[in-house]
């Protein structure tokens, strides 16, 4: 299979979790009250953010042990053992830790639900090492086939209990069963793979502590990130109760399928800047980051201005008109979209320096604390998201300037500045058209159906009078689409 082939997929089966959690979203703010809602926002927050700042970067480090290790069983079996052992310990400090972290969090509820919350630490810690391991065993295809059935349960085990009017101790007792399914189900794949590994008596000799100082620092680097993601949400939930978290959370939203188009566009292109930087092809690293950047910006620049357009009418439909309080969040938030348009840090993992990922990502939790806390006690909860567009606006600006060194190239050249003011454009025309349009007194739905299909005929017919795209971006596209679709690029 190509490898091409191998990352869409992969991260399309990922992409299935970001994809229930938002059907999650629709049904959870009709189903829930604003508070019991708030509550299930602060439980996975708590319990994701301490998963990940908990794995130490043990996983990762299948990837590079695993291969070259001459003991290979050996070498899984401590692995299993460490992230068992760390999974216990780490629980059981939150367990404890509950009453503090729910003072903290303005929701004195939360302490009710701390043996849930460290059982799930309990059992999804251990989970973290099914992607490396089967992965690092040619196993792409089965870890893309069961992680996508995971995906999908996860969605079903929530949803299901809540559609039947289950309260939300119920319904995450029933994701608590799920997430024991889900350890055994893992860990008899992981022990069957696991049993056909075979030891390479030309490999290197493994040692448990070399494992670890490979994997603690990208274990730090990778909580400094989750920390980078989380801390808005965190912040938020000690200014505001739990209610105002909710109205927060459904205003500060990925999109998921923008993420998926970026994701994977990046992905599949990096092997190509490694290969090209090393090669001294400058003007090809820059070619294939342009392309990249233009194609990804094809999608999220329309995807921008419609949202800021509709959020009066999206957010609502979305998630009902208790959440129109989220419509000025969401888009304060969406405006980040503006710079989201390529992965930034790809040309400095593509040259091998990354001491800068590390400086940047502690760089950005600073200053989003700084700024999330500042903004908030100037301009109240709006200055949250507001803090998150600046920051990332700056630190992505600061990624340029340390790409321009790299590449010793110039401000003008690391962007195609021309090709994105195009795209806008055709993006404004297209908001031009519709905006008489939303001056109708039009229910949610039939609003959005009609200035969607208007607006988006008049983005693509705008698009092809605009040479924003060259002919290889035309062609990536098209291979994309059905070939009865082709003509519209």
């Amino acid at each position: 299979m190509r490898l091409s082939t191998q990352v869409i997929l992969t991260s399309l089966s990922k992409s299935l979790k970001h994809v229930g959690v938002f059907i999650l979203a629709i049904f959870l703010t009709r189903y829930f009250t604003k508070y019991e809602y708030g509550s299930y926002i602060q439980v996975m927050l708590i319990a994701n953010t301490v998963i990940y700042l908990a794995i130490f970067g043990i996983p990762s480090s299948v990837y590079y042990f695993l291969p070259r290790s001459k003991e290979k069983k050996r070498m899984m079996k401590n692995t299993i053992s460490l992230l068992f052992v760390v999974s216990i310990l780490v629980s059981i400090c939150l367990y404890f830790s509950m009453d503090i972290i729910s003072d903290k969090m303005n929701n004195p509820s939360l302490a009710d639900y701390a043996w849930l919350i460290a059982a799930f630490i309990l059992f999804q810690i251990p989970i973290k090492l099914y992607e490396p391991f089967m992965v690092s065993t040619q196993n792409v295809m089965r870890f893309v086939a069961i992680n996508g059935s995971f995906n999908l349960g996860f969605l079903l085990v929530i949803l299901i209990p809540v559609l039947l009017g289950w309260e939300l101790q119920q319904v995450l007792i029933s994701l608590l069963y799920f997430f024991v399914a889900q350890l055994i189900a893992v860990y008899i794949m992981i022990f069957y793979t696991y049993s056909q590994l075979q030891d390479d008596p030309n490999g290197e000799e493994y040692e448990v502590a070399k494992q670890l100082s490979y994997s603690l620092p990208i274990g730090f680097s990778g909580a400094i990130s989750q920390l980078g993601v989380a801390v808005d949400k965190v912040i938020v939930s000690g200014y505001y109760d739990p209610e105002e978290l909710a109205v927060y959370t459904r205003g500060a939203m990925e999109i998921p399928m923008l993420n998926v188009i970026s994701n994977s566009l990046g992905n599949i292109l990096m092997p190509r800047f490694v290969e090209e930087y090393r090669l001294g092809n400058i003007d090809a690293v820059v070619k294939l980051w342009h392309s990249s950047i233009k194609m990804m910006a094809m999608f999220i620049y329309p995807a921008l201005v419609f949202f800021l357009l509709t959020a009066d009418h999206l957010i609502p439909f979305l998630f009902t008109d208790a959440y129109i309080d989220s419509v000025i969040i969401f888009q304060v938030y969406t405006l980040g979209l503006l710079t989201r348009i390529t992965s930034y840090d790809a040309i400095v993992r593509a040259v091998g320096k990354t001491k800068i990922l590390f400086k940047m990502a502690m760089l950005a939790v600073f200053l989003n604390i700084t700024f999330t806390v500042a903004l908030i006690e100037l301009i109240g909860i709006v200055g949250a998201p507001l803090a998150t567009v600046i920051v990332g606006t700056a630190l992505r600006f600061g990624y340029l300037l340390i790409i321009t060194k790299i590449l010793e190239i110039n401000m003008f050249s690391v962007f195609p500045w021309v090709s994105l003011a195009k795209l806008l454009l055709s993006s404004a025309v297209a908001a031009l058209v519709v905006l008489p349009i939303l001056t109708l007194d039009l229910q949610h739905f039939e609003m959005l159906a009609l200035t969607g299909s208007i607006y988006g005929v008049v983005y693509l017919v705008a698009l092809r009078f605009s040479n924003a795209l060259g002919k290889s971006e035309k062609k990536s596209i098209r291979r994309l689409l059905p070939k009865k679709l082709g003509w519209i690029i």
